[in-house]
């Protein structure tokens, strides 16, 4: 029973692939590397190497991996039907299909094993919304430093692209002055507000000044 599911589990595992990487160094040694031998390493040979081209390589698919430019230039020459050059006699077509189908399947397997290239990022700052939002989560203070900075640049069409967003000497001073609002804000709250007179009249317009001064007044001083 044991070796029954072993040999259904077998049969329902998709081979093609192990199939193709074990065909790929018979199919290079049986059809591309005679189609070499026969047309190219006239010229491009390990002695002669014309324009800087070696094609004698004993290992067909490893040569792809280590220098798959080469190889790209290789296949897009027999696609357009220039080399073998002019003058030279002309290889069959159906072996032309064989090797430019093993390059080309090659090329695909090696991109496909190449780990991606994300690129570069670009290290954005906050535009004027982001670091007001990011400073109110943060500190849970109802402080807005970023309305008075420079208005910030946008592109297509928008404000928080970081190849777009700069970063001038103004905004640096105007970043670090906010900064420190910011976190005097956070540990002693809102600034005070500045003084104001406010005068206040009697409810009549006659005021008896007192002969004796007054000894007994309450602790604020008003009833001075």
């Amino acid at each position: 029973m044991r070796h029954t599911l072993l040999f259904s589990a077998l049969a329902s595992f998709p081979l093609s692939g192990l199939a193709s990487a074990a065909e790929t160094p018979k199919t290079f040694e049986r059809e591309v590397q005679p189609f070499l031998a026969k047309n190219c390493l006239g010229c491009h040979s390990a002695k002669l190497k014309t324009a800087d081209l070696n094609l004698a390589v004993p290992d067909g698919p490893a040569s792809v991996t280590a220098d798959s430019e080469m190889w790209r230039k290789v296949s897009a020459r027999l696609h357009a039907g220039t080399m073998p050059p002019k003058g030279l006699p002309r290889p069959n077509q159906t072996d032309v299909d064989a090797v430019t189908n093993w390059i080309d399947s090659e090329l695909v397997a090696v991109e496909n094993a190449a780990k991606p290239d994300p690129g570069r990022v670009t290290a954005r700052r906050l535009n004027r919304s982001e670091y007001n939002n990011t400073i109110r989560d943060l500190l849970a203070v109802k402080f807005r430093p970023a309305d008075d900075f420079p208005q910030d640049d946008s592109g297509y069409g928008f404000d928080n692209i970081g190849d777009v967003l700069s970063l001038s000497p103004v905004l640096m001073e105007k970043y670090l002055r906010a900064a420190e609002k910011v976190v005097h804000t956070a540990l002693y709250g809102a600034e005070k507000l500045k003084p104001t007179v406010v005068r206040y009249q009697p409810p009549y317009r006659d005021y008896p000044l007192s002969a004796t001064p007054l000894t007994d007044y309450d602790l604020s001083g008003v009833s001075m």
